[in-house]
């Protein structure tokens, strides 16, 4: 899926991120996670740490697309677009779908275990992922065309897929 954030073009090359959130060091505080503006570079640290840095920049400096800094996160966030986002190897940026990728992973799994589909409308997986809820919804996206061909291909990878 293309994303509709329309900040895209305000992002720069802002080189790697701190290792650090500089505010929280010159205050002594701590951080969960690192976020970096993708429009000036600046590190801050993220809604789960006690001082939100990051977020405190965006709404400072109104620059509205930061980026994950932490290892094995490669995912950016439009704070006024409300999109996690992520750029492709080329160069393209692509919405990220949580929901979907959730859902993908616990098809796979009780496909394994010998589930099989359609599944029923309330069937849940995990601790209650709302698995028939899934499948309806991206069933109902692919008949209104507004299903990603490669969110199409996943599906119909799955074991007993059908349109």
């Amino acid at each position: 899926m293309h994303p509709t954030c329309t900040h895209l073009d305000q992002i720069a090359d802002v080189g790697p991120g701190a290792g650090v959130c500089p505010t929280c060091v010159a205050t002594g505080a701590t951080w969960v996670n690192l976020r970096q503006c993708l429009i000036c570079g600046e590190t801050g640290c993220c809604d789960s740490s006690p001082n939100t840095h990051a977020t405190k920049h965006f709404r400072a400096t109104g620059h509205p697309v930061m980026r994950s800094v932490m290892p094995g996160q490669d995912w950016s966030y439009c704070y006024v677009d409300e999109e996690t986002i992520r750029q492709a190897a080329d160069g393209s940026w692509q919405i990220l779908d949580s929901f979907f990728d959730a859902g993908l992973w616990f098809a796979r799994q009780v496909l394994g275990e010998g589930a099989q589909l359609p599944f029923p409308a309330n069937s849940t997986a995990g601790e209650g992922f709302p698995l028939g809820v899934w499948e309806r919804t991206y069933r109902e996206r692919h008949r209104s065309g507004a299903l990603s061909p490669e969110q199409a291909a996943d599906l119909e990878a799955l074991p007993g897929w059908r349109w």
